[in-house]
């Protein structure tokens, strides 16, 4: 029979990719059964299942749950640059479903903390991911606070960790920075219309699509064809086409009960790219 820890996890990383909140609780309710001698290798797969069901379910209280957990995990010491990771992305969720920029700032020095440790452990790719999360929060909170140097920032961060990744042979891990990079840019770009700065975001949103795994959620995929559409829709009328299939592309992956919110915002961009296209 497989270890509680562990079928959490998995059912963790599945409500994860399929947005099923009922996984997620499942999870939960899991790993609460626990006995309590198991509490140190219990802590992060139990932050990491708030996380997840509290941004899924749109808990604000699980998601304190998991701030408030990291913070205790960090402060004791025991778990080392993951505490910090873990803490990092319990607050990077609760301060953007609050529009909290103090929240989202302490999200940023968790992964710097978190990335610094992982550098003192020899672990580049765990390092990488740090990098590439700070340039996600970044981008967060430039929105919060309407701050573009924060975008430049965030930029610059996601450039070298994809390029680290890409270094690295990481294909995978490349792709998620170039897709979060992809955002970044077109945010940067779109107001000015900046052609360099557009023209970046969608090679990045391509580079994105690309290094996709056949076999990654049609969650992910769809999230990639709208990151890379909204690039082509700023970058000018002549990619508007592009952009049309790539949304209807991601429409059609998004029929499960838990992706509603998503499909709605698809659904709204490919009805503004179409009144636009005349």
């Amino acid at each position: 029979m497989q270890d509680p820890i562990a079928r959490a996890d998995a059912l963790r990383l599945r409500a994860e990719a399929e947005a099923d909140v009922a996984l997620a609780a499942e999870a939960v309710a899991l790993l609460r059964e626990v006995p309590r001698a198991r509490e140190a290798e219990l802590a992060l797969p139990l932050i990491a299942a708030l996380r997840a069901f509290g941004a899924l379910a749109d808990d604000l209280d699980a998601l304190d749950s998991a701030v408030v957990l990291a913070r205790d995990l960090v402060r004791r010491g025991t778990a080392g640059p993951r505490a910090a990771a873990a803490l990092g992305a319990a607050l990077t969720v609760l301060g953007g479903r609050a529009g909290d920029p103090d929240l989202l700032a302490e999200a940023l020095s968790a992964y710097e903390a978190a990335g610094d440790g992982f550098d003192a452990a020899g672990a580049p790719l765990d390092a990488g991911r740090m990098a590439r999360n700070r340039g996600a929060v970044l981008t967060l909170l430039a929105g919060t606070l309407d701050d573009r140097s924060l975008l430049i920032e965030a930029a610059a961060l996601l450039r070298g960790a994809r390029a680290g990744f890409a270094v690295a042979g990481e294909t995978a891990e490349a792709g998620l920075a170039a897709e979060n990079l992809c955002h970044t840019l077109r945010l940067l770009g779109e107001p000015s219309g900046d052609p360099a700065l557009l023209a970046e975001a969608v090679a990045a949103g391509r580079a994105a699509l690309a290094a996709l795994p056949s076999a990654a959620p049609a969650r992910a995929r769809a999230m990639a064809e709208t990151n890379l559409a909204n690039a082509l829709v700023a970058f000018g009328a002549a990619h508007r086409g592009e952009a049309l299939g790539l949304y209807r592309a991601a429409l059609s992956r998004l029929s499960a009960p838990g992706l509603a919110a998503q499909r709605a915002a698809v659904r709204h961009n490919l009805l503004l790219a179409e009144q636009a296209a005349g």
